[in-house]
């Protein structure tokens, strides 16, 4: 397996694309800077070649260099990458379809049905392989004694004034393996040995059946549609249900042979785990610094962040405000904002604005903390605005934003963790 890395909004130069079908989208040009960048996040890949597109910022220059000169590995960047978009797809979409769509565009494009197998998977780490139980009834055998097929079968001595029956039959469960079984066994192996860079679950233990399950696809679906119609216990049923959804969706040879899993709007994953993350770590804001501080050793942050809209509109628009990360502590407001970005250069006036809207509604005594959380290679900060007095009024301080860089890997981190 080859590996190749890039980032989101990253100049594609030097990364050799030929082996990869990249799709209308993938790449975007940038006429400003004179070049051609990556506008997703994700994995495009096939039986001999990995391209992994990482967030923005997530390697500086140099280690992108190097991971692309074959000269250090980043196999457990490419897993924390694909567990994130694992994560987010089951938070966004409690059936967690491969292919999801959330509001208007396509935001998760999976041409391999990783939810399905997730969903067979959960049901084997509960249960186990699927089994068939049958009644096997023979005669002295191990087991309670079946007494209708005793009566009707066995010889009646009478001894000493007592009905005696020989032979006794006796019942015992049998387990066998059944075609769902087999199915759940091929989904669970197929997909942990295909992807052994992204999946590091242990496979079922059993030896896999000689029929393919995917050269006879219809075979498979239809076999599997007609026990779904014979079975009426829920949790068989959901197996079923998933295992048909696997197999619908799989696609053998999707795009001319590789196999796409993208985020095409990392923004929304960002801001989610950046909610984690100061839900977990905030401690507070320095002013003199002009940075968040952040306590790694605290199991919960003593402050709650979350979206918050406030209607401040009596038009007959009736205008709101979203707050991306709120949270109210005595005569403290903070107000984030995550912004996925690769820079800043102009001020941002929609945070700004919030500044000024909120300002008005609070007492003078009040402190406003404001902050852009944006993606990086490492945690720094950097003061965005700060107000000309000559601009105060008869304000004693005026509206400042902190532009705070956090290690876009330690987020994912923290997000995968928690």
């Amino acid at each position: 397996m080859k590996f190749l890395s890039g980032q989101d909004y990253y100049n594609v130069e030097g990364i050799d694309l030929l082996p990869f079908n990249l799709e209308k989208g993938d790449t975007k040009y940038l006429k400003s800077d004179n070049k051609e960048v990556f506008d997703f996040v994700g994995f495009v890949l096939d039986e001999d070649n990995l391209l992994s597109v990482f967030p923005k910022h997530f390697y500086n220059d140099l280690e992108l260099k190097d991971l692309n000169q074959g000269k250090k590995a980043n196999l457990d960047d490419i897993k924390l990458l694909f567990d994130v978009i694992v994560k987010y797809t089951k938070e966004v979409s409690i059936t967690a379809k491969a292919t999801k769509y959330i509001g208007e565009k396509p935001e998760f494009v999976s041409d391999y049905p990783f939810a399905s197998f997730f969903e067979v998977y959960k049901y084997f780490r509960h249960y186990g392989i699927y089994r068939e139980s049958n009644i096997e009834i023979k005669p002295n055998a191990h087991g309670s004694v079946a007494w209708k097929k005793t009566i009707q079968k066995a010889q009646v001595i009478v001894s000493e004034g007592n009905l005696v029956f020989s032979p006794l039959f006796r019942k015992k469960k049998k387990q066998q393996n059944v075609f769902l079984s087999e199915c759940m066994v091929f989904v669970i192996d197929h997909t942990i040995n295909s992807f052994p860079y992204f999946i590091s679950l242990p496979k079922t233990g059993y030896k896999s059946s000689s029929f393919d399950f995917i050269k006879h696809r219809e075979y498979t679906l239809q076999q599997l549609r007609q026990i779904n119609s014979k079975t009426f216990k829920d949790t068989h049923k959901k197996l079923i249900a998933h295992l048909i959804s696997f197999f619908e969706q799989y696609k053998k040879s999707p795009k001319g042979g590789d196999i796409h899993i993208k985020i095409n709007y990392f923004d929304k994953i960002w801001e989610r785990m950046v909610s984690t993350y100061l839900n977990r770590y905030f401690k507070c804001v320095e002013e003199v610094s002009n940075s968040i501080i952040f306590d790694t050793s605290f199991v919960a942050s003593p402050f709650r962040f979350e979206a918050k809209e406030f209607s401040i509109d009596d038009s007959s628009h009736q205008f709101k405000i979203r707050l991306d990360h709120h949270a109210k502590q005595d005569d403290s407001i903070y107000i984030f904002d995550s912004k996925y970005y690769y820079s800043v250069s102009d001020l941002n006036y929609k945070q700004f604005s919030y500044n000024e809207i909120l300002r008005g509604g609070i007492s003078k005594s009040a402190k406003i903390y404001s902050a852009l959380i944006l993606p990086y290679n490492c945690t720094c900060s950097n003061l965005h605005f700060s107000l000309s007095p000559a601009y105060l009024g008869d304000r004693i301080t005026g509206t400042k934003i902190i532009e705070q860089y956090l290690n876009i890997k330690e987020v994912m981190q923290t997000y995968i963790l928690n």
